[in-house]
């Protein structure tokens, strides 16, 4: 329990959790208000220094390698052992742009509240719980599910990162808290 809430937290870059129970719901209470408090942002699992030491060792071993066939005569794998850094780099930093990423949905009452930010747009949208209803359509039965809550006319996507099957359990639990 945290600050009287009734948390749910799901934390995973890539959606290799089957179920709720999985994503660390074994912490949920109940307070007398009835809080629900559900929060969501990408598993990253490389801290930043060793992010930089996998990259720098990466480095050290492939130009070790390209100097050493250049010094053979295989001098042009020198321009690829830098491309293929370069792309390295490049890949590393996508992923680290991701890990300021979340999502929050809080329902307090009769107010619903929305709370993202993706990449370097973020938002936030109040609803009133009467007027939100839970869409989850799935393109198969239990896949490629997306989850959404709609009110007046306007849909927003929740639960991108969270795998279908937790998707579809957040959906039941959304619907029912909305009709207490």
């Amino acid at each position: 329990m945290r600050g009287g809430h009734r948390v749910l937290s799901a934390t995973n870059c890539r959606t290799r959790f089957q179920a709720m129970k999985q994503v660390g719901t074994e912490g949920i209470a109940r307070n007398p208000a009835g809080t629900f408090a559900f929060h969501s942002r990408p598993r990253c699992s490389l801290t930043y220094t060793q992010e930089c030491r996998f990259f720098w060792s990466l480095v050290v071993l492939s130009f070790g390698l390209a100097i050493g066939f250049a010094v053979m005569g295989f001098w042009l794998i020198l321009p690829f052992a830098g491309l293929e850094i370069g792309l390295l780099a490049w890949a590393l930093e996508a992923l680290r742009s991701r890990e300021g990423n979340f999502e929050t949905l809080t329902i307090d009452g009769d107010a619903v509240v929305l709370e993202w930010r993706s990449r370097n747009q973020g938002g936030r949208r109040e609803m009133n719980r009467q007027w939100v209803s839970v869409q989850c359509n799935c393109s198969t039965p239990g896949r490629n599910c997306r989850l959404c809550l709609r009110s007046h006319g306007r849909e927003t996507e929740i639960g991108l990162y969270l795998s279908d099957e937790a998707r579809l359990t957040l959906a039941a639990t959304l619907r029912s808290r909305m009709q207490d």
